[in-house]
């Protein structure tokens, strides 16, 4: 077994965020393949499958002692065109990402689809089948590697927090207009099951967004924060005029250059899988074999 395997895998451009179509791939691929996902053969032979590698650089030149395997992700192309659900965007949902991989056509990555495949038993597969690799775009590389990232830094909210919060979701005021939001970030006191919260919540303006999306950005939020204080338990000291000294220079949306990591330190990542899973979109990539 080479040590260098690897390097060797690197150097044919194999890095985070390449990918290869299933129907290039053997038809015993799977056997190489440690996933806990079901039906193996069936996603790596399906032809509107797709393998996108998730592994970071280091990962993959690593020594074959230190570091094995290669860890990828299955995404799946609809039968029909259809535009992506937007929370499965930049991001946003740690459950889903959507890429577009080829013109028009939108691709779902799901996180409970992630396999590892051996090193030298990847090289050996695509060598015979002398399979090239495609490259995502510098941006959804990007994106690619905060939705790994995400689904293992996401906090879980306190329940009666999620109860209270159910009728925004039920009353769509989580819909659409948050496009332009990169991050929603949170703030509870307590941070425990309680019947009464205090709640600081904004929205950070994504990166690459247009300028002028920012005031709609700022109003939906505003909207948003209006009905999180409309419900029993819950107040916004914002509506009120914030008097917290750390929380003054807090609005409903914020410019990345309007944050700092010292305020970050009393936020949490409010990550959308809940608000998504409301919109319909909780049908993972088997519903569309």
């Amino acid at each position: 077994m080479s040590e260098s395997v690897g390097i060797e895998l690197f150097s044919q451009g194999w890095a985070q965020g390449t990918y290869l179509f299933c129907e290039s791939l053997s038809a015993d691929f799977h056997l190489h393949c440690w996933a806990t996902t079901e039906n193996l053969e069936k996603q790596l032979t399906d032809k509107r499958n797709t393998l996108i590698l998730l592994s970071q650089n280091c990962d993959i030149t690593a020594k074959y002692t230190i570091e094995k395997t290669i860890e990828f992700v299955i995404a799946r192309r609809p039968k029909k065109k259809k535009p992506p659900h937007f929370l499965n965007l930049y991001a946003k949902s740690t459950r889903f990402l959507e890429l577009e991989l080829t013109d028009g056509f939108w691709y779902k990555a799901e996180a409970s689809k992630v396999l590892q495949i051996d090193k030298q038993d990847f090289i050996n597969q695509i060598t015979a089948k002398a399979i090239q690799p495609s490259a995502l775009e510098k941006t959804d590389c990007e994106v690619l590697t905060r939705w790994r990232a995400n689904r293992y830094m996401r906090v879980a909210l306190p329940d009666s927090f999620e109860n209270k919060i159910r009728s925004l979701r039920e009353n769509n005021i989580l819909d659409n207009g948050l496009e332009h939001a990169g991050s929603l970030y949170l703030s509870l006191e307590p941070f425990e099951e309680s019947e009464h919260y205090i709640v600081r919540l904004f929205a950070l303006h994504r990166q690459n967004s247009p300028p002028e999306s920012y005031d709609s950005l700022f109003k939906k939020m505003e909207q948003v924060i209006e009905s999180l204080n409309t419900i029993e338990g819950l107040t916004c000291p914002y509506l009120e005029k914030e008097s917290n000294e750390n929380f003054e220079a807090v609005y409903p949306a914020m410019r990345r250059s309007e944050v700092t990591v010292e305020l970050l330190d009393h936020f949490i990542r409010w990550n959308f899988d809940s608000i998504s899973l409301s919109e319909g979109d909780n049908e993972g990539i088997d519903k569309d074999i």
